[in-house]
Order: structure tokens, then C-alpha cells, then sequence
């Protein structure tokens, strides 16, 4: 594979991803055969830099350009009305401007919006926010919360910030993460099999779906990846 270095631009050697993604678009345009688009999330402003830049596929012009959604595009979302609206959006703004002088507004109005959805959710956004912050601010954010600031609609937050807001995030920490990284990797398994038109037997689904493990999950997505039928990757 050959190179078309550019000083504006990251090296292609060091951005492996910069390889890999046209190949999934081109691959995933093939099995849909309609338009697609490559989208990257991050919160971190260096990512969403380099993410940003345009990548060159070849001479004639072929350049694949992503659209990034990173923290100079994402709204500092302050007012809990607006958080409940779209509660992931609230998340993903107190992850992107945790630093920010209203992170700690941002992050309270985030927990308050996952307070309206099922508890399984409620847990894992809770502690994802309070994961984005560290030392007094943490500490801060933590005794708002537990003050009784706000009233809350489901048992779960009056459980989780007002009966041991400690114990209900080192245990919800653990499973939430866990239960997160399964379920995503579970998605991405099943999308890179229909992409690739790997169409796994029934018994194979099954396993797919009964799986708890996140790291046979993984290994199953990396051999999904360059498997030509599905036996090569549930073997």
C-alpha cells in the first residue's frame, strides 16, 4: 500500500486507523450499496484534530473526508430541561467540558437526565459521568448530588445519592462498565458479521448472545475482521 505523505497532515504510518477506516466504509457501502458516511465521536480535542483531517486514498482525487463530533462542536448542555430532552447528548457534554468552568453545572444536569430512564441506564450514565471527574472536583459534584440540591423521580438515584452515594458507585462503576463493554461489543461483533456477509448458524447466535464476556467478544470481533466463512471466527 503506497503512501501520499502531506505536511499538513499526520503521518500514515503512525494513524493506522487512517488505513482501516476507508476499508470499512468501502466494505460496508458494498453489503448496504447505498451512501455512508464515517462519523468520529471523541472528547478529547487532539483525537478530533487529526480525526478531522481529510485522508488521501489515491492519486484522482479520492480523498475520504470524516465528520467529527468533538468537543468545539459539542454544546455545553447546562439546563436539566434540556438534558432530559436528549439525555445522551447530556453525558457526552459533561464528558467533552468536564474541565470547563461550568463542568460541574453540566455534569449535575447530565445525572439529573438519566434519572428519568430505566435503571440499568440511569446506573451506567451516572457513573460515567462522575468517572469523567477526579479529586475535589469529584468530591464536590458527589456532595451536590447527595445533598438533596434536587428532587429525584426514580428510586434508584434517591437509593444511589441519598442512601450511600459510595457504595452504589464503586459497585455501579464495575457492572456498568462491564455490562457497557459487553453490550457494545456485542453490537460491533454482529454489525462486522452482516458487513462482511459472515451469517452465523443458529447455534453460533446463540453463543453470541449468551456470551458475558467481553474479552471473548473481542477475540471474536478481530477474527470476524479477516474471516472468510463464520466458522473461522467461532472455532
Amino acid at each position: 500500500m503506497r503512501c501520499w505523505p502531506s505536511s499538513s497532515r499526520p503521518s500514515c504510518v503512525a494513524t493506522p486507523k487512517r488505513f482501516s477506516w476507508p476499508q470499512y466504509l468501502t466494505t460496508l457501502r458494498a453489503s448496504l450499496r447505498c451512501p455512508v458516511l464515517l462519523v468520529v465521536v471523541t472528547v478529547n480535542r487532539a483525537v478530533a484534530r487529526w480525526a478531522a483531517e481529510p485522508i488521501d486514498i489515491g492519486p484522482a482525487g479520492m480523498v475520504l473526508v470524516p465528520l467529527v463530533v468533538g468537543p468545539s462542536v459539542v454544546p455545553h448542555v447546562v439546563d436539566p430541561s434540556a438534558a432530559r430532552a436528549v439525555p445522551e447528548l447530556a453525558v457526552l457534554s459533561a464528558l467533552a467540558h468536564h474541565h470547563a468552568r461550568d463542568g460541574l453545572a453540566i455534569a449535575k444536569a447530565a445525572i439529573l437526565a438519566a434519572d428519568g430512564l430505566d435503571e440499568e441506564k440511569s446506573s451506567l450514565y451516572a457513573d460515567v459521568v462522575l468517572g469523567a471527574f477526579s479529586g475535589a472536583a469529584r468530591q464536590t459534584l458527589e456532595a451536590m448530588m447527595a445533598a438533596g440540591e434536587y428532587q429525584y423521580q426514580s428510586d434508584f438515584a434517591k437509593k444511589y445519592f441519598g442512601q450511600g452515594i459510595q457504595q452504589g458507585r464503586q459497585e455501579g462503576r464495575q457492572e456498568g462498565r462491564q455490562e457497557g463493554r459487553q453490550e457494545a461489543l456485542t453490537e460491533a461483533l454482529l454489525r462486522m458479521l452482516a458487513s462482511r456477509r459472515l451469517t452465523p448458524t443458529d447455534s453460533q447466535r446463540a453463543r453470541v448472545d449468551a456470551c458475558k464476556d467481553p474479552e471473548q467478544l473481542l477475540a471474536w470481533l478481530l477474527r470476524a475482521a479477516t474471516a472468510s466463512v463464520s466458522d473461522d471466527v467461532f472455532g
